[in-house]
């Protein structure tokens, strides 16, 4: 049963979603705030879309 996997990957790609959309409400943040936020978002969009291609790819079971 691969649903906490799959779970998690579209979790990722919802918390990078909120990191985006708080970057973009908070403009004044400073610059190494902003550039681990945009490395968060990176990292969680780069798990979430593995994760998400491997489960359309190999099924629900691999």
């Amino acid at each position: 049963m691969r649903f906490p996997f799959t779970f998690l990957g579209i979790m990722a790609l919802a918390i990078g979603l909120w990191v985006v959309v708080y970057l973009s409400t908070h403009p004044e943040l400073d610059a190494s705030s902003r550039g681990i936020a945009i490395g968060t978002v990176i990292g969680a969009w780069a798990f979430g879309v593995y994760v998400i291609i491997r489960r359309l790819r190999r099924g629900p079971q691999h």
